[in-house]
């Protein structure tokens, strides 16, 4: 009895053991600013968890120390919450038990630029993901060697209404819908939220379910955005009522907001079969809350903000021409048409017609809005939709080719759109210089470019550089190598060295300047497709450039 009760009590100390190596999720970065972050770790157990984070990827040099502990409350997520950060500096952090068990891979993140500064930026974006069990994701693999700031994913995400019996009114189903999002055996937590941050906000499907609104009861909408506090770092929200927030990258702003949590159902917009919406029909705005409603929150946040660009972060479309689906709909007698149409923001007229009257004040000048939710790739360049907006609502779903069928109904109404099935992935890419621009585009699961727009702000130049200054202007990697065009080249020997997006150096090179525009360096034949950094090392002064290899 007294070895059979030792061999038992080991049995228990050694699965003990066992849980202690392993966190349910890997861990996740949130709410970057140029100084601040936030990681989520969510282990198997209560008790304390301790973050390694530094410059060094080794962990050998710098390494810095946080503790927080999993409890019932946080349903055993621990938040840690960084500050003092170098602006645009890649950290690295892996999660450790009490005793020094080191619990998860090394991941890493990058700073943003200082609030306010014009610096060069890259944002992945786009919704509809992982939505069957067989989804195998490979635009993110694709996007995963394009690298980025920051991924914006604005909803879709993990589809829990279909693959969760019951979700989101059984008890344990919101859980079980965080569950299936981080899951890393998927690409997108694997590959993408190991190497960048996360801004998220539901649409209809990981809400309530297909076209879902607020209608909700109350003690359910709560315990939606309890479950989205616990387990996603999140930004500031300027109410509890739900999710929609605003945050800076150097000289950009972004407005996410929340078109679920606050809307009036879209049937009540069609009584009688006809569409006439009642008054105070919202997306926005309609439901009573404390403080100022996500509306009022939104005007006046775009109005007063100083950014020079400003993006619109919504998880259905804008575009008000799209209205005439709704009435074309209707005369063919498809209601059920109709209010897919209605379900976006043209189902909501008080809505449009506050972002019309806000732009119509001088308030569109480097306005974007970027969405998803029809499992679609395309763009309008402002004549439809007032403002550019670019829709990348297929991550990995297949291309719906929603314009070829409105083209076909004789609705000319966006700009360009993808042909093809293809999944597809949003990138926005910010330039300072020669000239300040931000480059909208979409990319295929093989990383090949699909559909490109460019703004660019005429009022203002790009900062003053010193006359003579050697400044990089443009690149192209392709299987001949990279090439480089440049400004002021200095005369003289040097280096050249490339680096991954994770700023793993790669490769390094001499090189000779002879104040030639431009210049052709050798890559190996064995680099990867993806995004590199280039770094010209050359009579003490130093050139970088970002650039993408496509061979």
């Amino acid at each position: 009895m007294k070895i059979f009760s030792s061999l038992l009590l080991t049995l228990i100390l050694g699965a003990a053991t066992l849980s202690a190596q392993q966190l349910h999720r890997q861990p996740l970065v949130g709410a970057v600013t140029d100084t601040k972050a936030t990681i989520a770790a969510w282990w198997t157990l209560y008790g304390d968890l301790k973050l390694q984070y530094g410059t060094d990827e080794t962990f050998n040099s710098g390494v810095q120390n946080t503790t927080q502990s999993t409890n019932q409350q946080n349903d055993l997520v621990a938040k840690f919450f960084l500050s003092a950060l170098t602006p645009d500096t890649r950290y690295y952090y892996r999660v450790m038990d009490k005793s020094g068990v080191v619990l998860s891979k090394t991941a890493s993140f990058k700073t943003f630029p200082a609030e306010g500064k014009d610096a060069p930026l890259t944002v992945l974006f786009g919704s509809c993901q992982q939505g069957t069990t067989s989804d195998v994701g490979k635009t993110f693999e694709a996007a995963a060697q394009m690298g980025g700031d920051l991924f914006i994913q604005l909803g879709d995400w993990g589809y829990p209404d279909a693959l969760i019996p019951g979700y989101p009114g059984t008890p344990g189903t919101i859980r079980q819908s965080y569950e299936l999002r981080l899951d890393t055996t998927y690409p997108f937590a694997r590959d993408i939220l190991s190497q960048m941050p996360l801004a998220y906000v539901w649409d209809d499907h990981d809400f309530g379910g297909n076209n879902s609104s607020g209608a909700l009861p109350e003690t359910l909408r709560k315990e939606l955005i309890l479950n989205y506090d616990q387990h996603i770092p999140h930004y500031d929200l300027p109410s509890s009522e739900g999710l929609w927030h605003s945050f800076k990258m150097g000289n950009v702003e972004f407005f996410m907001i929340d078109d679920r949590s606050q809307r009036n159902p879209v049937d009540s917009a069609f009584p009688g079969g006809k569409f006439k919406p009642p008054v105070g029909h919202s997306m926005l705005a309609g439901y009573p809350v404390s403080g100022v409603d996500q509306r009022t929150w939104l005007l006046n946040a775009i109005r007063t903000s100083t950014a020079r660009w400003k993006v619109l972060v919504s998880q259905v479309f804008f575009n008000p021409a799209t209205s005439v689906g709704i009435t074309l709909a209707l005369i063919g007698g498809r209601t059920d048409v109709a209010k897919e149409f209605a379900d976006k923001w043209v189902g909501y007229p008080a809505d449009v017609d506050s972002m019309k009257a806000l732009f119509q004040a001088g308030y569109k000048k480097n306005f974007l809005i970027i969405s998803g939710d029809a499992h679609t790739n395309l763009y309008d360049n402002g004549d439809h939709s007032i403002v550019p907006e670019f829709m990348a609502g297929a991550l990995d779903k297949p291309n719906s080719n929603l314009n070829d069928v409105l083209k076909s109904y004789g609705l000319n109404i966006w700009t360009a759109s993808q042909t093809g099935s293809s999944s597809a992935v949003g990138r926005i890419r910010v330039e300072t210089t020669p000239r300040h621009r931000m480059i909208i585009e979409s990319f295929d699961t093989n990383g090949v470019k699909l559909l490109g727009y460019e703004m660019v702000d005429a009022s203002s130049s790009a900062p003053a550089m010193a006359e003579g200054t050697w400044r990089i202007i443009g690149s192209g990697g392709t299987e001949r190598g990279l090439r480089l065009d440049m400004i002021n080249a200095p005369e003289g020997d040097g280096t050249i060295a490339v680096f991954d997006i994770l700023g793993r150096k790669i490769i390094g090179a001499p090189i000779t300047l002879n104040r030639e525009s431009r210049m052709t360096v050798a890559l190996p034949p064995t680099l990867a497709n993806g995004a590199y950094i280039a770094q010209l090392a050359v009579a003490g002064t130093t050139a970088t450039i970002r650039f993408d290899l496509a061979r």
